[in-house]
């Protein structure tokens, strides 16, 4: 996979012009733990929605469904807001807080 885009988050329509599509993308409900992941594109659903891109060192991609609202759509198992995220930034998921 060879494309650049300056940010993160992208309209459906314009991830295909820079050759994404997350239909291809493996659906998880999860990021797996562990695991080096590099952060792909957040294509946007609707305003409460957004479906973050990730591919692993072997070529695995994931796409991980983050519902959200007043700006914040957190990725529980990597403790970070999707807006947040950057084209190209690595992240390692952990599990998820216990909760007390």
């Amino acid at each position: 996979m060879q494309f650049y885009h300056p940010q993160f988050t992208l309209g459906f329509r314009q991830a295909l012009e820079y050759g994404i599509d997350y239909r291809g993308y493996k659906k998880v409900d999860r990021l797996p733990e562990g695991v080096r992941l590099l952060a792909i594109a957040g294509i946007w659903g609707d305003y409460s929605d957004i479906r973050c891109l990730f591919i692993d060192q072997t070529g695995k991609t994931y796409r991980h469904h983050i519902t959200g609202r007043a700006g914040d759509y957190i990725i529980h198992e990597l403790d970070l807001n999707a807006k947040e995220l950057h084209f190209g930034q690595l992240v390692v998921a952990t599990s998820y807080p216990t909760i007390k």
